[in-house]
């Protein structure tokens, strides 16, 4: 016989696979077996099934099963009125006594990540991830989109700075994990391929225990040629998003509201863009905020979540673009403004509070970008191999990266970015 899914089960004769969630033993035994896909409860008669019923006697929570039986409909039964009588129990293997219970600490549950997913809800979040990614994909499909899978070891820093995972000395020189596919998504404008996309991992050392920093983590990284500023990639992004969330909704809106109590959000609108000079002006003189003078040049978290309560209560939108950042605070490889050379054609998208994806008009142009290089301190003859890619012609061009685990932490209101890793790397966490 072929394994029904719980969902799936209608009336007569099945065979179910999956751990055992609860055991109740009187003078029927009710087992509840949950599977990837729902729960059902089990009913053993040890008077009519004394095989059955002694095999069964051995479970334990969270043991492993395969279970034979006849599916039967009654009103007395909960959670959808579906139950089994079981011909056979086949046990898969028996648990120890599992270390978690609803009180438990989250470094613990990080201990026993295994454990913990097996929650009905949290494995409802990864199949609103999965869906995430794959409708990411069906826009890049629908719009000429071709997909690159950059190296993830590399001789470039791709942003020049400190925080990155320096590898032993295999390859004869210095190398590193990849902080983004950045100078590589680059190349492939230079190759031509017009728009290119990649979804992979990527490795930041650094040294932050905030809720929102991991040393490994997914993103959706974009490049578009052809540009003719910052916000022709801000557009791409804003259709992007759009697509995957309003997708998100069609799907899964009535399973996300039964968990988490509210609708998802709606994406239908235009994003506002705020330039950031604009965005200080606001935080000072409507939320009486004024940034740290050593963070000029960017906002600090609370400044972010202040801008976005504004633009919430403005606007009525969850999102807004901060654009046109100081040439001093963004990378080498910003363009910087023609009618301002301090401010670049860049930006930052905030949701809910918190940066998902930084973004710019890329610099195009050989000698513009060496000088640009040598402005931010670095000998532009160790970028020599990334220069090369700009001698023989380059277009312009711009992109993004999006943080797949950020954005999804705010989409569920949780508190931290571990709640939606399958497994979270962080500075003390390197286990399981």
């Amino acid at each position: 016989m072929n394994r029904t899914y719980i969902k799936d089960l209608t009336e007569g004769e099945c065979l179910i696979k999956g751990y055992v969630e609860t055991i109740r033993d009187k003078k029927i035994m009710f087992l509840i077996i949950r599977d990837v896909t729902g729960f059902v409860q089990v009913t053993i008669e040890k008077d009519k099934c004394p095989d059955v019923y002694e095999q069964a006697k051995k479970l334990t929570p969270h043991s492993f099963v395969s279970v034979t039986g006849n599916c039967v409909y009654s009103e007395y039964v909960r959670n959808g009125g579906k139950e089994i009588y079981p011909t056979a129990v086949d046990i898969m293997s028996i648990a120890d006594l599992v270390p978690l219970n609803a009180e438990s600490g989250q470094d613990l549950r990080m201990d026993y990540r295994w454990i913990d997913l097996r929650d009905e809800k949290k494995v409802f979040m990864f199949r609103i991830q999965t869906a995430f990614e794959r409708l990411a994909v069906e826009y890049f499909n629908n719009n000429g989109f071709i997909e690159i899978h950059t190296p993830k070891i590399t001789a470039l820093s791709s942003e020049g700075g400190s925080e990155v995972f320096e590898l032993k000395n295999y390859f004869g020189q210095k190398a590193y994990l990849t902080q983004s596919p950045q100078l590589y998504k680059q190349m492939s404008m230079m190759a031509g391929f017009d728009k290119t996309f990649e979804i992979g991992e990527y490795f930041r050392a650094n040294p932050s225990f905030t809720s929102r920093h991991d040393t490994e983590f997914t993103g959706i990284d974009v490049e578009i040629s052809f540009i003719d500023s910052h916000h022709d990639v801000m557009d791409v992004e804003e259709a992007l998003l759009s697509h995957i969330i309003n997708g998100v909704k069609a799907e899964f809106n009535d399973e996300y509201k039964k968990y988490f109590g509210s609708d998802i959000i709606d994406l239908n609108y235009k994003i506002p863009r705020i330039t950031l000079a604009d965005a200080y002006k606001i935080l000072k003189t409507e939320m009486n905020y004024e940034v740290p003078r050593a963070l000029k040049g960017d906002l600090d978290p609370d400044g972010e979540k202040l801008i976005c309560k504004y633009v919430k209560e403005k606007y009525g939108s969850d999102f807004v673009f901060i654009i046109d950042f100081p040439a001093k605070a963004r990378a080498f490889y910003s363009m910087k403004k023609d009618d301002d050379p301090e401010l670049t054609k860049t930006y930052d998208l905030l949701f809910k509070g918190i940066e998902i994806t930084s973004g710019a008009q890329r610099e195009h142009r050989y000698e513009n970008l060496r000088s640009n290089i040598a402005e931010n301190g670095i000998d532009p003859e160790t970028m020599s191999e990334y220069l090369d890619f700009f001698r023989f012609g380059a277009p312009t061009h711009g992109g993004f990266g999006l943080g797949i685990t950020r954005t999804l932490v705010k989409l569920f209101d949780l508190p931290s970015v571990k709640d939606v890793t399958f497994l979270f790397r962080g500075p003390s966490r390197l286990k399981p």
